[in-house]
């Protein structure tokens, strides 16, 4: 059912494995951009290739969708999922620990559109909106998959897209002066790290 879905396209993927150095040395080559280019765009300058990363090829890359975002105007089905499958905690849970929960669950006692709902909000939540262990899972997501047809036609490569973007256009800023004030200070500091959100191994493939 997953694989017939919106998301069921990625199951086609051959597993790689992430590399930060990609990532790092494609940052490094971010350039401004002014003719024809919108907040929105990242230019790298790799050898002599101008490149633009934007939604279009963003889309094209990860087949996600792309239109106007709304909001679910009818949420009759408040935190079903969650009472039915999670325990109905109320307290925030971060990613780490809903892993764990996600991997106690047996699928094939559920409901089986119930089953799919679940593995379609994980997968948008932990693969698209990856972050660290740290931070809190979006449970209005999981609110909002009970409506499916209305989680379905969420554009999901815009979605995807502005938390990437976001995480890539601010991830360097500043660090170099961040890094030899620090060196000032500690003349053992010989390292300036970074973290990176989002579906990036979609900008990798890219």
């Amino acid at each position: 059912m997953f694989k017939k879905d919106i998301f069921g396209h990625f199951l086609e993927c051959q597993s790689f494995p992430f590399s930060g150095v990609i990532l790092h040395n494609l940052l490094l080559r971010q350039v401004a951009h002014e003719e024809g280019s919108r907040e929105d765009q990242l230019w790298f300058q790799i050898g002599e290739h101008l490149i633009r990363l934007s939604i279009v090829e963003w889309c094209l890359v990860t087949g996600l969708s792309y239109g106007v975002d709304t909001e679910l105007s009818d949420d009759k089905k408040v935190d079903r999922l969650r009472k039915a499958y999670f325990g109905g905690v109320h307290r925030k849970i971060n990613a780490k620990e809903f892993d764990a929960l996600f991997k106690e669950l047996k699928f094939e006692e559920m409901d089986d559109m119930d089953a799919l709902k679940i593995a379609l909000f994980y997968f948008a939540d932990r693969v698209l909106n990856v972050r660290k262990n740290h931070c809190q899972i979006n449970f209005d997501w999981l609110n909002k998959v009970d409506d499916i047809q209305y989680f379905r036609n969420r554009p999901w490569g815009l979605v995807s897209w502005e938390m990437v973007y976001d995480s890539l256009d601010d991830a360097l800023f500043e660090k170099d002066e961040k890094f030899k004030t620090t060196q000032l200070k500690n003349p053992n500091h010989n390292i300036e790290k970074y973290n990176l959100y989002g579906f990036t191994f979609g900008v990798q493939m890219y």
